[in-house]
């Protein structure tokens, strides 16, 4: 029996800033399950991904970083789905959100959408420039604990120097 899930948590990347084989480590469709190993570092693999680079990689300073929050709050106020948390950073954003009856990959790709279409706007992207990368981390929360961890490692887990995080106000 199927069950829907009570939430989301999404997270993705900045164009070229965490590629596959890079010292840190990253992950693909058999290294992404929840407490799974990363990949190894492969230096090789990452000067590889590095080359075939259309553009340099997108990093998102303070202004672009609040532009795009500020977006995901609008966006999801606007399509009534639950906005628990966001924290944009330079690289990449986490987003835990409740859009009943639309697929995850969809909530990502309208975030995606409307956060280049406005950082091109405010001319903090090129109108050629890749901002995101394609794909996005796509986790469904079922329970109350798997939603509460997924807020506090949003809200708590992220460098609060480099992140505007935000729970949504009372009224959302």
């Amino acid at each position: 029996m199927y069950s829907e899930p009570i939430a989301y948590f999404l997270t993705w990347h900045t164009y070229g800033t965490w590629l596959h084989g890079r010292a840190e480590g990253s992950v693909d469709k058999r290294h992404n399950a929840p407490n799974s190993d990363r990949l190894p570092p492969d230096s090789l693999r990452e000067f590889r991904n590095r080359s075939r680079m259309k553009h340099d990689p997108f990093v998102l300073n303070t202004q672009a970083r609040t532009l795009v929050e500020q977006v995901i709050r609008e966006h999801c106020e606007l399509k009534n789905w639950n906005l628990h948390a966001a924290a944009v950073r330079t690289n990449h954003v986490h987003v835990v959100v409740t859009a009943r009856g639309v697929r995850p990959e969809q909530v990502v790709r309208q975030l995606k959408q409307w956060g280049t279409r406005r950082l091109r706007e405010k001319r903090y992207a090129d109108a050629d420039q890749r901002v995101w990368v394609a794909l996005a981390s796509t986790q469904m929360l079922f329970n109350n604990d798997e939603l509460d961890g997924a807020i506090r490692y949003t809200l708590e887990g992220q460098d609060r120097r480099r992140a505007a995080a935000s729970v949504p106000s009372a009224s959302n």
